[in-house]
């Protein structure tokens, strides 16, 4: 699946090749994408358009950052550790 990421003018981003939402609030927005994880940092950010079928999210507000991290790995249990 192809990633693109659109902002036009800090107040208006597209991002395809979304596979996954972690989460969403007025100022973070946590998705994984077919090139990643991404944060989207801001102000009164709303997602204003969500194409499951298409992988595409479109988030409006205050972009104030666009920053990609590492895959997440599942914790393992506090017993496993002591355990090993």
């Amino acid at each position: 699946m192809e990633h693109n990421i659109t902002l036009k003018d800090r107040s208006n981003l597209i991002v395809s090749g979304v596979e996954h939402i972690y989460s969403f609030s007025d100022k973070k927005v946590e998705v994984k994408t077919s090139a990643g994880e991404m944060v989207i940092e801001g102000e009164n950010l709303d997602m204003s358009k969500l194409s499951i079928d298409e992988k595409v999210i479109n988030v409006d507000g205050t972009i104030n950052a666009i920053i990609y991290s590492k895959e997440r790995k599942t914790q393992e249990s506090f017993f496993k550790k002591v355990f090993k």
